[in-house]
C-alpha cells in the first residue's frame, strides 16, 4: 500500500493506494493522531477509483495531485471543520 501525501491551503490530505484518502488539519500535527475525514477515492473525480474500488491512477501522477487539490478546494476546509462528518469510517453525514 503506497501513501502519497499533499498538503493544501486548508488541508493535508494523503491518499493510500488501496483506495481511500485522509485528511487533517493542515497545521502541524502529531505522530498517530487520527484522520478528520476519511473518504473514498472515488470522491476526488471521474478516473481516480479503478473497479476494483483501489487507485486507479499511479500516485505520482498529476491527474491525481490535480483531483486532490480540486477537491481539497471545494471540501478541505469544510472537512477539517468537521462538516463533512468522519466519511467512510461510519459518521457519515447523512443529508
Amino acid at each position: 500500500m503506497a501513501r502519497t501525501a499533499f498538503t493544501a491551503r486548508d488541508a493535508h490530505i494523503v491518499v493510500c493506494s488501496d483506495g481511500y484518502f485522509d485528511v487533517y488539519p493542515s497545521a502541524d500535527r502529531p505522530a498517530g493522531d487520527k484522520p478528520v475525514y476519511r473518504g473514498l477515492v472515488g470522491e476526488l473525480g471521474v478516473g481516480m477509483r479503478a473497479p476494483d474500488g483501489t487507485l486507479g491512477v499511479r500516485p505520482s501522477s498529476k491527474a491525481l495531485a490535480a483531483a486532490v487539490f480540486a477537491w481539497s478546494e471545494a471540501h478541505g476546509a469544510a472537512s477539517v471543520r468537521g462538516e463533512l462528518g468522519g466519511g467512510r469510517n461510519g459518521h457519515q453525514v447523512v443529508g
